[in-house]
């Protein structure tokens, strides 16, 4: 379940010892918001498979949790490693591995992160008033062309 070239960052399997570099992104990334460690832990122990990093020299760049039904619970990448690719590469990671196809939640309010979405092949298909703490959440789910395609944008 690795993908490594030399000179490009490999994607992996969660290992325990990746948890403080996994936190220092979850609070650059959500501050107000960022998950603990134990939800963190309980994920690596339920989705053994779905939570995977991306990783250079040692230097954990991103991460992404998703199940086999397409469910991606977070995904994140260091804000000075953002725009260079690295969550396409997780999050087609993630297609290419769930049963079903994508869909996650995401602030209604969170421009980057919808324009992000879009940019996957996603479309807002719902949305939950309140779910967040002073915001709704869209609904997102990968387009059926964008899979079909067989390749994320």
């Amino acid at each position: 379940m690795t993908m490594e070239v030399e000179g490009f960052p490999e994607i992996r399997p969660f290992r325990k010892g990746d948890l403080p570099q996994i936190m220092d992104i979850e609070n650059q990334a959500f501050p107000k918001t960022a998950y603990p460690k134990e939800f963190l832990l309980q994920y690596a122990k339920r989705l053994q498979d779905g939570f995977v990093v991306i990783e250079k020299d040692k230097d954990i760049l991103g991460y992404i949790i998703f199940d086999r039904g397409g469910h991606v619970y977070s995904t994140a990448v260091r804000v000075y490693h953002r725009k260079k690719g690295l969550g396409s590469l997780l999050f087609a990671h993630a297609s290419q591995h769930a049963d079903e196809r994508l869909w996650l939640e995401v602030r209604s309010k969170n421009d980057g992160a919808i324009a992000f979405y879009r940019k996957m092949g996603m479309k807002v298909v719902g949305r939950v008033p309140d779910y967040y703490t002073n915001d709704d959440a869209l609904i997102m789910v990968v387009e059926e062309r964008a899979m079909d395609a067989g390749t994320m944008e």
